[in-house]
């Protein structure tokens, strides 16, 4: 018997532990919970074909989403009145070709939105009074000889980047800081190193940053891997790296391919200074959106919250610690906004 046991705990470590040595377990909340998503814009107010960012502030929901040939759309918090809309679409002086990600600087005052196709972080000021947006800055990347997938501004003069700084030929980098026109410090660690599982980090991974600027986290799609990074203004330095669920894809023609035994791990992700909110799959059924995680910024889990909708992105509300906003999606109806008080989760 004793030699039985001995048995079973050696296939119950040796089943955790997969080839690329890391031990994965799934994660295991202290507590789970009930959350009801009260509708705050229905679908057939959004009117919109796609979100790439949202953010909340004391008065107002922001939307990078183009709708009526403009980037961001402005709605009442409390109500889901619609305020305003701004920002053009085409490559002039402070217009977007392909907004990909928004941020709000709380040093600048100002919205950030980093344009794929223009490959810059473009700045504006949103006057409350007169409903528009004016354009303050945009920040190219020319020390750059390889492409910028992700950019925000950190503080001062300096910016985060996610990116090729160069030809794959010389080594894939990841994160750089970049000031005054080059590189100053740079991140290029993955927590695989083998290059078949390398794109689950550049190409699906969900990336958030803290509204102070001083953390990062990163959670990947395919698998489920939850990286936290510290932030200042000459490095990156890591946090935590937590190891869930492996990463079982092939990479062909340059896409992701999903196997028989891929389990999927985080497709959105949000943060405040204290938490990550991030959407948990957890399975092997891609289009199960209806539990939201949260992690401090150790990577450790805080608790799990079952949603009674399939939550696309979610937004944490730097000025209200109990609210969450989210997209949400359904076959039927498309893209809707809702809030989430969390002090009612039951």
């Amino acid at each position: 018997m004793k030699g039985f046991l001995i048995f079973c705990i050696s296939l119950l470590f040796f089943s955790a532990c997969k080839p690329d040595g890391n031990t994965y377990q799934a994660p295991d909340f202290p507590q789970e919970k009930h959350l009801h998503g009260q509708i705050l814009i229905p679908a057939d107010s959004l009117l919109i074909q796609y979100p790439y960012g949202l953010y909340a502030d004391d008065d107002n929901i922001y939307l990078l989403a183009l709708a009526e040939g403009h980037w961001m759309q402005v709605y009442d918090r409390h109500s889901g009145r619609f305020v305003a809309r701004g920002i053009p679409f085409g490559q002039g002086p402070g217009e977007i070709q392909q907004g990909y990600s928004l941020s709000f600087d709380q040093e600048r005052q100002t919205f950030d939105i980093y344009d794929e196709g223009l490959r810059q972080v473009l700045s504006y000021r949103y006057d409350p009074n007169a409903k528009t947006f004016a354009f303050v800055h945009a920040q190219s990347f020319p020390a750059y000889k390889g492409a910028v997938r992700k950019a925000w501004h950190l503080n001062g003069h300096t910016y985060l980047t996610e990116g090729q700084t160069g030809p794959m030929t010389e080594g894939k980098t990841r994160f750089q800081l970049y000031r005054d026109d080059h590189i100053c410090a740079r991140y290029d660690t993955f927590p695989l190193a083998d290059d078949q599982t390398f794109p689950i980090f550049v190409l699906s991974a969900s990336t958030s940053l803290s509204p102070d600027r001083t953390k990062l986290a990163s959670a990947t799609l395919h698998g489920g891997i939850l990286e936290t990074f510290q932030l200042d203004d000459s490095a990156i330095q890591p946090l935590s790296t937590r190891y869930f669920y492996p990463p079982h894809i092939r990479f062909e023609g340059g896409a992701i391919q999903p196997t028989p035994e891929t389990v999927y791990g985080f497709s959105s992700l949000c943060a405040d200074n204290e938490c990550l909110y991030a959407v948990l799959i957890g399975g092997k059924d891609a289009n199960q959106f209806n539990r939201i995680a949260v992690f401090d910024w150790e990577g450790q889990e805080q608790m799990l919250y079952h949603t009674d909708c399939q939550v696309f992105a979610p937004a944490a509300c730097p000025s209200d610690a109990n609210q969450l906003y989210a997209i949400a999606f359904s076959r039927e109806a498309g893209f809707y906004l809702v809030s989430f008080d969390l002090s009612k989760a039951s």
